[in-house]
């Protein structure tokens, strides 16, 4: 089966090890680069079997970054944030000011009540390890007394 030319766009597609040839890198380096570029960028197009297919636009944006990463010593995922604006975006659109800022809201929001979650949990805490402690038996002083163990051989 050919997989060099995508079917839907008309966009030229890649299989893997065609990819990382071009890219410079191993196949296991190529699947970290597709979890990066699926989580950050966009998911990649499969072929029938489910394998991954890389558009040439991906590769060569990958390709520019990596360069950037080598260059200047940066994470790959800064270097990819950093070459987006030499590329097309791919269909992916930018929220509109209010948009970002009803999503800062929610996450502020949402940050509250991990928050006062993570307050309660720890009060919790300190109630049950009182709690513990009450349970405890005591120490009597034969007890404090008493030498460690290791120091029996010491004589």
């Amino acid at each position: 089966m050919d997989h060099s030319e995508g079917e839907d766009l008309g966009q030229t597609l890649l299989p893997p090890h065609l990819a990382a040839r071009a890219l410079g890198v191993s196949p296991a380096t190529l699947r970290r680069y597709a979890a990066l570029w699926e989580e950050r960028v966009a998911p990649l197009p499969r072929d029938p079997r489910g394998g991954r297919l890389w558009p040439t636009e991906a590769v060569a944006r990958l390709q520019a970054a990596r360069e950037v990463h080598l260059r200047e010593g940066i994470p790959l995922e800064e270097a990819l944030a950093r070459v987006q604006g030499d590329f097309p975006a791919a269909g992916l659109a930018l929220p509109s000011e209010g948009e970002a800022l009803a999503l800062l809201r929610d996450l502020a929001e949402r940050l509250e009540r991990v928050e006062g979650e993570l307050r309660a949990l720890r009060e919790e805490n300190a109630r049950l390890r009182e709690v513990l402690k009450a349970l405890e038996p005591p120490v009597s002083e034969a007890t404090l007394r008493r030498r460690p163990w290791w120091r029996f051989w010491g004589r």
